[in-house]
């Protein structure tokens, strides 16, 4: 052999070897094995979708009861005494029924002594947020000033407040609110 060529190393393609067949059982173990992964992941990915979704929802729900709560604080440390009739239906707008027929009793003192005083306000909420909530009811703390200007001067509140807010047709309204220290 005197080829040059020929290094003395086999042709491995020069035997065809038979092809290895897989047995039956193992494709039917493997199909089995992969359909629970798939199924299992199926499963997993639908349950942690569940919980999202419903994490995203309370939160939505958390938030708006609570721009209802800031809704009412500014609302009512925001007014013109010369539009006083407007102020009350403005604040009456985020009630329950059942509220507000309490705000007109504590409101009607009031309407007299800003329409007389010339008093304007402007409010402005600091802080606000969820203390406890469940599905149709929720209490918001808020932090809010208010500037008073009137004819008798001018006057800084600083407002603390647990509002309780209650999910009525969808919609979260104020039905009490207490101040707080």
């Amino acid at each position: 052999m005197s080829d040059a060529t020929n290094t003395g190393v086999g042709d491995p393609g020069g035997q065809e070897r038979p092809a290895r067949r897989v047995p039956a059982r193992a494709v039917r173990i493997i199909s089995v094995v992969l359909a629970v992964v798939l199924v299992g992941a199926v499963v997993a990915s639908v349950v942690l979708w569940t919980k999202v979704r419903a994490a995203d929802e309370r939160e939505r729900s958390r938030a708006a009861a609570t721009t209802a709560a800031t809704q009412l604080a500014l609302r009512v440390d925001t007014f013109d005494g010369n539009d006083i009739d407007q102020y009350g239906e403005n604040i009456q707008d985020l009630l329950t029924t059942k509220y507000k027929a309490e705000f007109e009793k504590q409101f009607e003192p009031f309407k007299e002594l800003y329409t007389q005083a010339k008093a304007t306000s402007t409010g402005k909420v600091l802080v606000a947020g969820v203390g406890s909530a469940d599905d149709d009811s929720a209490t918001v703390l808020v932090a809010h000033d208010a500037l008073v200007k009137s004819s008798v001067g001018d006057q800084q509140r600083h407002h603390r407040w647990s509002v309780d807010v209650v999910k009525v047709k969808g919609k979260w309204l104020v039905d009490d609110f207490t101040p707080v220290n």
